[in-house]
């Protein structure tokens, strides 16, 4: 309850309650009021900051009303203006076939994403005016035409809002594109315009051949973006019959002799005019040449008066020593000279206004004819390419902006100028726009590792990983973690991999995941590389995903699961990436051979062979050669062996040489083998050249060639191959040894032994062995057949036969079972030679049921020589215990088993027996 005072009337009091309420409304809403007021003045404030700023980025119309098609002239598309432009009267001559194609790109689709159309060709092939054309002919007269300075303005349009107004399908309209603009196109911004606009644009071939040849980061989004596009080039021509008659009807007072643009713009007329000029007008011309230059640089705005001026003072010394760069040189060089147009109405320089994306005045410059910067670039016949001085360099580095120096960065990287590259980055990383200091940085980070700046490349990925900059994070991560692959930190690599797998980016993810897949595999973690590569398959990327499926495909071959391995190397076929389809057939190839599916395994092989692909042709040539030879297919074999030697690869055709010169071997042709391993000695080949003089050597003992083997084995020694070397010693060593050369047979063999190495010091243990064992040193000996047969070599088995052979006759028969039956239950070829020898000493020690057994093994076996050789031992045996007619049979085996020694002996041995029972 209110109280009151005596006296006071309540219309008083109810006064006084009003009063103190509109006090307090007024106290409190007139603040509110304020502030919306101020919230409303800040917002109109920063519209109309953002509308300035669209109309700073925008060469034609403003942000309240953008140009329509209808409305805009061939010039401000691009077209060079001519007389005929200038009087309204330049008619256009039809390209029909180009006109339709273009057209048809253009009409590609009436929903989002829009089309992306690039018309490229030489200068002064008709590009501008060519598409403007087909434009007015494919898109309504009232579309609303956004044109952009440059393909940064464009990238910050997108940002902060195309500003088309209404919600029909636009066009953005990008003339002379540049590595510059390209690289400020990645997919997002492609998107944001393709989603509002149908997206067109012109290029000349040097420019695009420059983007598209170069294989670095730094102009990676310049090729995606180009590779996105629908591009039709435009052919430098003159008309054909049909448009050289419409030329002459439309334009009668011309005679065409080049490209219609050509001839209208009087093209060679003025590069006539600009090659005299070093003669007839110095200071013209090298007014001329600086903004040529400047363009050259990667500049794409035209050059300003106080910057033509300054570069004035550097070129006229140049080209004329001791003229002075004065005033009155620079104004009559510009204005009698370089800017005066000829007949065409078209001069080497002409006046243009311009606006960079750094600043918000509009300047006049020059801007030099593209006819003549692509003469001095040596795109013109009979026009060599003219180098830009080098004194040029610090000069523009000075008069241009951080953002600008980017631009020349770029440009300086796709002319592979690697230092000039590394500078002007380092001047763009000082830009005040964050995204294009960072640009910078990226740029000069790729361009000091592929200086092989290895150190400085590796902090400045590190400073732009740290950065956490959603553009460049994951290309830094990337390359940093294969810089530290490369050096041995492999766990930080896999560390950054993974984290680029995390960042989602639609090229380096799927790149990070496929390296990291490959070195986990290579590491033996499959479970983790297959998780790798389902990533990398998972993202459906062109070049990742094949590679992906090839590594799993591997992996899954290793694991046992066929099926699996062959449906990825056939998926990976069918997307048909150059390179991983040919490594998923080469795979497949493998895997079929392994799986004895002859005839899919030289299908695949074949296809290799004639894709004429430098490494993959070659060594599918070497294995289908190989798998012929296997299957008894031997002029095929041959043949396929030749196609890889034809190659000239270097390494398999020297593979292919020597697997054919050890076929001949083989096939008995001495000649033709001797002539294949010296072909290879002769190529000094630092792996077949040894390999084949050891073969060689071994040809030449085996048709008793002593003096030429021990040459051979010689050269193969003296190559100082570990393998080969080590082998030539030991084949030496054994020959040695058979020509009774006891001491230098000795020498070689503890040569090999000494040098330890793997393959071949077994083998030359147990020759020392046997040497060792003639001479009558048992001891020695058995300690070099103990060491000959420490590890599962393929030596292992022959050591510990001739071990038990020095037990045997020493009496350690116990020692010498146990020793042979080591080597029967490990199995191969020497067991049978160990079971033949147990057989005997069986016999030996009166043990004649084990001993029958033993031989009966060694019959069953089917070995020919040992096979043969124990049916004798068995006629014998069971001959001494009066099995006559076990011994009959046993010989009557040997005799029928073709063996001409066993069989000579049998018959021996049957007509003695038959003599004895007569």
């Amino acid at each position: 309850m209110l109280m009151q005072l005596p006296g006071q009337r309540d219309s008083i009091i109810t006064l006084s309650i009003l009063g103190v309420l509109v006090f307090l409304a007024i106290s409190i809403v007139l603040p509110v009021i304020g502030y919306r007021i101020e919230q409303q003045r800040r917002l109109t404030e920063d519209l109309e900051k953002q509308y300035r700023r669209v109309d700073e980025l925008l060469a034609e119309g403003s942000s309240h009303r953008l140009p329509r098609l209808s409305e805009l002239s061939d010039e401000q598309l691009g077209a060079t203006p001519t007389r005929y432009s200038r009087n309204k009267s330049a008619p256009y001559i039809a390209r029909t076939l180009d006109d339709e194609q273009i057209r048809d790109a253009l009409r590609a689709s009436d929903q989002p994403p829009y089309p992306f159309v690039v018309v490229w060709g030489a200068t002064k092939a008709g590009k501008s005016r060519t598409l403007v054309e087909a434009l007015r002919a494919s898109l309504p007269p009232d579309t609303e035409v956004l044109v952009p300075i440059d393909g940064r303005a464009l990238a910050e349009l997108v940002q902060i809002g195309l500003p088309f107004s209404s919600e029909t399908p636009g066009l953005v309209f990008l003339d002379d594109l540049t590595a510059v603009d390209l690289e400020a196109l990645p997919s997002a911004v492609l998107s944001g315009v393709r989603g509002r606009a149908v997206l067109v644009g012109t290029m000349t071939a040097s420019r695009r051949s420059q983007v598209m040849a170069s294989d670095g980061e730094v102009t990676r989004i310049a090729r995606i973006a180009l590779e996105s596009a629908h591009n039709h080039e435009l052919l430098f021509r003159p008309p054909n019959e049909t448009e050289y008659q419409e030329a002459i009807r439309l334009y009668p007072k011309e005679s065409f002799r080049g490209s219609i643009a050509e001839t209208l713009v009087g093209g060679p007329e003025l590069l006539a005019k600009y090659r005299a000029g070093q003669d007839t007008n110095p200071a013209g011309y090298a007014l001329v040449q600086a903004a040529v230059d400047w363009r050259r640089a990667g500049l794409h705005r035209p050059i300003s008066d106080s910057e033509l001026r300054q570069l004035f003072a550097l070129y006229l010394p140049l080209i004329r020593a001791g003229m002075p760069a004065t005033t009155a040189a620079y104004r009559s060089g510009l204005h009698k000279w370089a800017a005066v147009p000829i007949a065409s109405q078209v001069a080497l320089l002409s006046r243009a206004t311009f606006a960079n994306t750094d600043s918000s005045v509009r300047n006049a410059g020059w801007v030099a004819l593209d006819y003549v910067v692509a003469a001095d670039e040596g795109s013109m016949p009979d026009h060599a390419a003219r180098p830009i001085p080098n004194e040029l360099w610090p000069e523009l580095l000075e008069l241009i902006t951080p953002s600008e120096a980017l631009a020349v960065s770029i440009a300086a990287h796709t002319r592979d100028q690697l230092d000039l590259a590394a500078t002007a980055a380092r001047i763009a990383a000082r830009a005040a726009d964050s995204d294009q200091a960072a640009a910078a940085a990226f740029i000069l980070a790729f361009t000091l590792f592929k200086k092989r700046d290895l150190q400085e490349a590796e902090a400045a990925f590190e400073t732009l990983v740290a950065s956490q900059h959603p553009e460049y994070f994951a290309g830094a991560a990337f390359a940093l973690g294969s810089l530290l692959f490369r050096r041995g930190d492999i766990e930080r690599a896999k560390a950054l991999y993974r984290e680029v797998i995390h960042a989602h980016h639609p090229e380096y993810t799927p790149a990070a995941a496929y390296f990291l897949g490959e070195l986990l595999r290579q590491q033996g973690d499959t479970a983790a590389a297959s998780v790798a590569f389902r990533e990398a398959i998972k993202s459906n990327h062109g070049v990742h995903a094949p590679g992906a499926l090839v590594g799993l495909g591997k992996i899954l071959n290793e694991e046992g699961d066929v099926e699996g391995a062959k449906a990825a190397y056939l998926q990976a076929i069918e997307l048909g990436h150059a390179e991983h389809e040919l490594s998923a057939r080469f795979s497949l190839g493998k895997l079929m051979k392994d799986q004895g599916d002859v005839r899919g395994a030289k299908s695949a092989y074949q296809h290799l062979v004639d894709s004429g692909h430098t490494e993959y042709a070659a060594i599918a040539a070497v294995n289908l050669g190989y798998l012929l030879h296997e299957q008894g297919e031997v002029t095929a074999s041959k043949a396929a062996y030749q196609k890889a030697i034809a190659s000239d690869h270097p390494e398999y055709a020297y593979a292919a040489m020597y697997n054919l010169a050890n076929m001949l071997n083989g096939e008995g042709d001495v000649e033709g083998a001797e002539a294949a391993y010296k072909r290879l000695m002769s190529s000094g080949h630092a792996e077949y050249a040894p390999k084949a003089a050891v073969n060689l050597g071994s040809l030449f003992r085996e048709q008793g060639k002593l003096g030429e083997a021990k040459a051979a084995f010689q050269e193969a020694i003296e190559s100082g191959h570990a393998e080969y070397s080590s082998a030539a010693l030991v084949n030496l060593g054994a020959m040695l040894i058979e020509q009774g050369d006891a001491s230098e047979a000795e020498t070689s063999l503890r040569r090999v032994i000494e040098s330890g190495h793997d393959e071949s010091r077994p083998a030359a243990l147990l020759n020392l062995g046997n040497l060792l064992q003639d001479r009558g040193d048992t001891e020695n000996a058995k300690a070099a057949y103990r060491a000959a047969a420490d590890g599962h070599t393929a030596t292992r088995a022959a050591a510990l036969i001739s071990l038990g052979n020095v037990l045997r006759k020493e009496g350690e028969f116990g020692e010498a079972i146990k020793i042979w039956q080591e080597v029967i239950d490990y199995g191969g070829d020497m067991a049978i030679a160990a079971l033949f020898n147990m057989g005997n000493m069986l016999r030996d020690e009166g043990s004649m049921a084990e001993a029958i057994e033993a031989y009966r093994r060694v019959i069953d076996s089917g070995a020919v020589d040992y096979s043969a050789m124990a049916m004798i031992n068995l006629g014998n045996l069971l001959s001494e215990l009066g099995d006559i007619d076990g011994a009959k049979l046993a010989y009557q085996q040997a005799i029928n088993s073709g063996h001409s020694d066993a069989g000579m002996r049998a018959s021996q041995a049957l007509q003695k027996l038959f003599g004895s029972t007569s």
